[in-house]
């Protein structure tokens, strides 16, 4: 799909606003039918349908986007594949040391071509590409540090996330500290009022009583003691009028 997308005549991939690759006309509903239909394997070997099948993705070597080529794999590309020469030596090397080196030569170059145009301003091309060449060097000594600096970056996020969530969970602790505390004090707060109520329910309860014994003493017998009464003065009547009946009689 790269190269037919690279064999486009006219095409401008590194434009601002590309136009659309050349096999975009192949992504129909009627094509789509018919890759569904006859399968990827088979689609391959058909002129428009292999369009339709994406590739595997890359494992190794390099890629093309929008223009630009990209490493695969991410890795730093050496000074020698980038054509520029290499003003530091090879192996393990004091990185800061050679840094400050050529920081000082590229000062030192940059005197050096303002001496060059005011002598001979046609020789600067020569000044220029040496800086040129240094600067890429310190970069590429910078990049080399690139991954580490990720990892110290990605530590010092972690660092910071752990000492956020044990700060909100010491504030959690405390919060619930405090409301446990709270609730302790509702619950007593509650037991001492229930106390007072009962109290208090009993203190207005003593005089009623009172009251009530006071009354029941003062009212009158009740209809049911009366009704007894009359009934046995009745009866006491009864048997007084027989003994005068039967001692008039023995007279």
């Amino acid at each position: 799909m790269q190269d037919a997308a690279q064999a486009g005549s006219g095409q401008q991939l590194d434009a601002q606003f590309p136009a659309p690759p050349d096999y975009y006309a192949a992504f129909t509903d009627a094509n789509l039918d018919r890759l569904a239909a006859v399968g990827a394997e088979a689609a391959l070997e058909d002129p428009e349908l292999k369009y339709l099948v994406p590739p595997p993705p890359p494992t190794e070597g390099t890629y093309s986007g929008f223009g630009q080529v990209w490493q695969v794999n991410g890795r730093l590309p050496t000074l020698a594949e980038q054509n520029i020469a290499q003003l530091y030596p090879d192996g393990p090397i004091d990185r800061i040391a050679e840094l400050k080196r050529l920081n000082h030569s590229v000062v030192f170059e940059f005197l050096d071509l303002v001496d060059v145009l005011v002598r001979d301003p046609s020789q600067y091309g020569a000044r220029v590409e040496r800086i040129r060449d240094i600067l890429v060097n310190i970069h590429h000594l910078v990049n080399e540090h690139r991954e580490r600096q990720a990892k110290e970056t990605l530590k010092s996020m972690l660092r910071q996330q752990i000492e956020s969530k044990r700060l909100a969970a010491e504030r959690t602790h405390a919060k619930c500290a405090e409301l446990e505390q709270a609730v302790a004090r509702l619950r007593a707060d509650a037991a001492d009022t229930r106390a007072r109520l009962a109290a208090e329910a009993e203190q207005r309860a003593q005089p009623q009583q009172q009251q009530q014994q006071q009354q029941q003493q003062q009212e009158p017998p009740n209809s049911t003691s009366s009704a007894a009464d009359d009934s046995r003065a009745k009866i006491t009547q009864d048997g007084l009028a027989a003994i005068l009946e039967a001692v008039q009689g023995l007279e």
